[in-house]
């Protein structure tokens, strides 16, 4: 029998990356679940809109009714109340997204920085003294001030993960104040007699909107608990590189 060669698969290699790096992919995941969570919250601007015609519609299909759509006046008056309350989240959003862009985009500058500066002193470290220990101590200065920026940034972006967890719990609040006042308008057209149908419609739609709020938090929800966790590490790794 011939013998048949057995192949070894060769052992896997371990790419060894050095700190910088390692912040570097942390802080570019971290920028990219920002980004997701942020994705979530897109369409709000509209949404809200949306819920404001909704609004002055239901008002005038109220005083139609007369009577019978009295409390449906007063319910669109609360609608107007949590329109009012998104337009408010989501200049939140846009101004914690600017910041985010920002803080990303110092932050990869900085380790960009980083880089070139522990070049040079692995430069300066061939050379065996030949430039002198004033150099070496303006590099490390140099290094140590670039470290505190970057620490800057990671807790910047940190922050905006944390307000952006608080806005959208805030977003979260209004699509349960809006699925209450669509069971409210709900039970007031059962007994609207003619205008039964269109107030049934107004809160058929109006659940719509609950829903699609309760759809944008579950999407940004896991990005943002992401965020947080990989913002925790970074600011480790980042803090043990300034010590």
């Amino acid at each position: 029998m011939e013998e048949q060669e057995t192949e070894q698969s060769a052992p896997p290699v371990r790419i060894i990356r050095s700190p910088l790096e390692q912040i570097q992919e942390e802080s570019n995941v971290l920028f990219s679940r920002c980004l997701f969570a942020f994705q979530g919250f897109s369409k709000l601007g509209e949404l809200s809109e949306n819920m404001r015609i909704l609004s002055l519609n239901a008002e005038l299909a109220a005083g139609r009714a007369g009577e019978h759509g009295s409390a449906v006046r007063a319910l669109t008056q609360y609608t107007r109340e949590l329109v009012n309350r998104l337009y408010v989240i989501e200049r939140g959003m846009l101004s914690l997204k600017s910041n985010t862009y920002n803080h990303s985009a110092s932050a990869l500058r900085t380790l960009l920085q980083l880089k070139m500066i522990d070049r040079a002193s692995t430069q300066l470290a061939k050379a065996k003294g030949e430039f002198g220990s004033g150099i070496s101590k303006k590099i490390s200065h140099s290094r140590h001030s670039k470290l505190t920026d970057l620490m800057v940034n990671v807790r910047g972006m940190i922050s905006s993960v944390e307000n952006l967890s608080s806005e959208a719990g805030s977003v979260s609040e209004v699509m349960s104040q809006a699925g209450s006042i669509a069971t409210n308008i709900a039970i007031e057209a059962s007994t609207a007699g003619a205008y039964e149908a269109e107030f049934n419609q107004v809160a058929n739609t109006m659940r719509e909107f609950a829903s699609e709020l309760r759809a944008m938090c579950d999407s940004a929800g896991g990005a943002i608990r992401d965020a947080g966790s990989v913002g925790k590490v970074l600011q480790h790794k980042a803090q043990e590189s300034l010590n």
